[in-house]
């Protein structure tokens, strides 16, 4: 027997290519909206949303990225004695490829992104993750792609950056969502790693 929701867990994937499409405002509602119902903890809903769909603007971030980048990979040997990862070589060319890549990939050209920024709380990152997992299922069931973008984190270290973007005071970036009609998309579900399964069963 078919179960819609387990069909979606399974087949969506991270996109990364997207047609050259706007996402209208109706169909980017019913996604937030989507988020809006996701569990929290005490049912706090600490979730606030801003939506980009300026491609410039959007531009102009993934630049923004890059450089907050680029600023920490100038101070890595004083920074290395706090962030042991940047003591590895992997690490370091991970940044520097994302730092000087010509194209976007930061945020890959997509036509909206969504951050999803919350209060500084107990579990409210948490909630937030739930949040945002609802809305790329609700993405993939209305036929767009989505990908969770880790690299809009460096945006944080840029007061001006906050904002200009319009985060409240005392909020902080979440999650960071590009979402777009996919372009070449893998329709292929990838194995599961068979050592990522239960360890033990207490009963």
């Amino acid at each position: 027997m078919t179960n819609a929701i387990m069909d979606a867990i399974k087949q969506r994937r991270s996109i990364r290519k997207f047609e050259d499409k706007p996402i209208d405002k109706e169909t980017l509602n019913q996604i937030i909206n989507a988020g809006k119902y996701a569990p929290s903890a005490k049912n706090d809903q600490p979730w606030r949303f801003i939506v980009i769909t300026n491609r410039n603007k959007i531009k102009e971030l993934s630049k923004n990225v890059q450089n907050e980048i680029k600023k920490i990979l100038k101070k890595r040997f004083i920074l290395q004695i706090t962030y042991k990862e940047l003591r590895k070589k992997k690490t370091l060319m991970f940044l520097y490829g994302a730092a000087m890549a010509p194209k976007d990939i930061i945020f890959f050209d997509a036509p909206a992104l969504i951050f999803i920024v919350t209060k500084k709380k107990q579990f409210y990152d948490e909630s937030c993750a739930c949040c945002a997992q609802n809305m790329m299922l609700a993405a993939h069931s209305l036929d767009i792609g989505s990908c969770w973008i880790g690299f809009a984190s460096f945006l944080s270290l840029n007061k001006q950056i906050i904002r200009d973007l319009g985060v409240p005071e005392g909020y902080h970036i979440s999650a960071a969502l590009i979402f777009g009609y996919g372009k070449n998309e893998s329709k292929q579900i990838p194995l599961r790693k068979p050592m990522a399964d239960v360890i033990n069963r207490i009963e």
